[in-house]
């Protein structure tokens, strides 16, 4: 989380100490008093209830057992055939006469390489409904990673606008003082009154703000989670990447990422659907039994029925097949190029906020805050006027801001790096 206990060093203790007790309660949840305690989750605790009662991952799931279950209509055998028939025999001259019924019962032979290239295919299906679900799981856990940064990021400009409140609000007491003893302009409250409502519009928009990102995240963790809770940031909730780092990953998104492993397995399903649809081209094997009876005598048939596939050679499913199987590996080199180039940009924007993480912790917002304590204490001994101090403290508080930003952009960017690498 983002110190801003600098500015505090620039109230009075006792304003302080007052206001410290009030941000904490009133300034992060203002309902506080009245509603209790919120519970609060970090990241690791919100993944794992998502991965347990997201209803998403849930639907992916139940996806895996219709899989399941074409798996088993594939690898069914042919149910046999019953047939009988009616009749009677009309003799001409001195033959007998009577009932003449027949018996049949066919039995379909499936050709078993169609029979092994609809189970690879059924097979496949289940394989790729389970990445499917790894898939969903992935950008799923991203996205949480990303809203919950991001409602860090909003909870700690509560706090620093709660702050700035604190102090904009002090300020025009002291400006309001002055004015009444007539040591002070009135123009100088009129803007001091301004930087208060401005404070103000400030912590109201984040709170709102902070609301937002909270239901969003409870969208996408489930609705087990409580309506009304809390984030808990964990130092070091990611590690930091090194240059170091980047050949691996990189390679680990060829390897990995959840996009191309999806891709590349309904590649091979395309596959497997197309040796189906060339096997069914074979001709089809029907043995037949039957017995015929008339007044004179019994006949019993043994024999075969085959279907020869003279007229139709399916090719219009064939060449359907084909041109899915093409379309789905130029899919597959589509999603490891567009892999690929989301991760050197992820890794780009994650160099460029950690470069200006770097930059601003190493000096710049400490420089700020050097500033504004100078200019509070001219301002006290009446040697620069409240507009210096108010531009200096504007200032420290742009770049506090910066810093907010910049942290939320390197988590975010980590956590699209993380997703991209399969991890």
């Amino acid at each position: 989380m983002i110190s801003v206990t600098g500015l505090s060093a620039t109230i009075p203790r006792r304003l302080r100490l007052a206001c410290g007790f009030a941000l904490a309660l009133s300034v992060a949840h203002p309902g506080f008093a009245q509603s209790g305690a919120r519970p609060g989750y970090t990241l690791a605790e919100l993944i794992e209830l998502a991965r347990r009662d997201s209803p998403v991952l849930a639907v992916s799931v139940a996806e895996q057992s219709v899989a399941r279950a074409g798996v088993v209509t594939a690898r069914a055998y042919p149910n046999p055939e019953a047939g009988f028939e009616w009749g009677r025999t009309q003799a001409r001259g001195d033959g007998a006469s009577g009932y003449s019924p027949i018996l049949a019962i066919n039995q379909p032979i499936e050709n078993p390489w169609l029979r092994d290239a609809r189970a690879r295919a059924a097979d496949s299906r289940v394989e790729l409904a389970q990445l499917q679900t790894g898939a969903t799981t992935s950008s799923l856990t991203a996205a949480i990673r990303r809203r919950f940064f991001d409602a860090v990021r909003l909870r700690e400009e509560v706090q620093a606008f709660g702050e700035d409140l604190a102090l904009t609000e002090q300020i025009r007491e002291r400006v309001a003082v002055r004015v009444r003893v007539g040591e002070g302009a009135r123009f100088d409250l009129l803007r001091a009154e301004s930087e208060v409502a401005v404070a103000r519009k400030n912590l109201d928009t984040a709170r709102l703000r902070l609301r937002q990102a909270s239901l969003e995240l409870r969208r996408l963790v489930g609705p087990t989670l409580e309506e009304d809770f809390d984030v808990r940031s964990v130092p070091d909730e990611l590690p930091v990447l090194l240059e170091t780092d980047q050949g691996a990953l990189r390679q680990a998104v060829l390897e990995r990422n959840p996009d191309v492993v999806l891709a590349r397995q309904e590649a091979q399903r395309a596959e497997h659907l197309l040796e189906v649809e060339r096997n069914s081209v074979l001709p089809q094997v029907t043995l037949r039994a039957s017995q015929e009876r008339d007044p004179a005598a019994t006949i019993n048939r043994l024999g075969a029925i085959v279907s020869i596939p003279l007229l139709n050679r399916r090719e219009g499913p064939i060449a359907e097949a084909k041109a899915q199987s093409q379309r789905a590996r130029l899919a597959l080199e589509l999603k490891r190029f567009e892999a690929q180039a989301a991760f050197d940009a992820a890794w780009q924007g994650y160099r460029a906020a950690s470069a200006q993480v770097r930059a601003i912790e190493g000096g710049i917002l400490e420089r700020a805050r050097a500033v504004l304590d100078i200019a509070e204490a001219a301002y006290r001994f009446g040697e620069r006027g409240i507009l210096e101090f108010l531009d200096a403290q504007r200032q420290f508080r742009l770049v506090r801001n910066e810093l907010i930003v910049a942290r939320f952009e390197q988590q975010s960017a980590r956590a699209e790096i993380e997703r991209l690498a399969g991890r």
